[in-house]
């Protein structure tokens, strides 16, 4: 299911980021960061992580991880002229250096970290990978 699901919404924010930046407008940099900054990431890692079509224990990581990523970018775009001072950048940039690029990229190390036994390599993976390189082998 939600191997599918990460599919489904593969498939819809591609064009929809294509279509955004073909158009312009008023909406195009909204439609870009919504598909393209939020549901794009959220649903290569979903389908990357997915075994057996499931999520498991991942399911609520990634779902805040879906909304940080939404609300910190809806928030960037929101801010006019880049919002107030904050640690002397413009708050949009604050939020992007501060909270967009470091929570997601220590929260979703250390949960692969974590989960790492039971979403990592199996033994089975690595019995399978040893039956193709053998027969690899002797083919040539």
């Amino acid at each position: 299911m939600a191997h599918r699901l990460a599919l489904v919404l593969l498939a819809l924010a591609a064009p929809a980021v294509l279509l955004a930046f073909c158009l312009g407008g008023g909406a195009a940099p909204w439609a870009a960061a919504l598909a393209g900054g939020a549901a794009f990431p959220v649903a290569l890692i979903a389908l990357g992580a997915s075994r057996g079509g499931r999520l498991e224990r991942l399911t609520g990581p990634l779902a805040l991880f879906g909304i940080l990523l939404t609300v910190g970018l809806l928030a960037v775009l929101g801010l006019p002229h880049g919002g107030p001072d904050v640690f002397g950048l413009p708050a949009a940039t604050a939020i992007m250096i501060f909270v967009l690029v470091p929570v997601p990229l220590l929260g979703l190390g250390w949960l692969y970290a974590a989960l790492f036994d039971r979403h990592g390599l199996r033994e089975e993976d690595l019995d399978r990978m040893r039956r193709l390189r053998q027969s690899r082998s002797e083919e040539t």
